[in-house]
């Protein structure tokens, strides 16, 4: 009995990024001297120990 192989082919394409642009919306103001907030995912504790 004959055995065939087959080989999967693939083609690598690169790309590089020439220019990005972020937009959003608001109304009003921004005050440059204010906290910025963001929402943060608190319950990671990769640092304390297991017990």
């Amino acid at each position: 009995m004959k055995k065939i192989y087959s080989a999967p082919a693939s083609l690598v394409n690169e790309a590089e990024v020439m220019n990005i642009m972020a937009v959003s919306i608001m109304d009003g103001n921004a005050d440059p001297n204010a906290e910025v907030l963001t929402k943060e995912n608190s319950d990671w504790k990769i640092w304390e120990d297991e017990d």
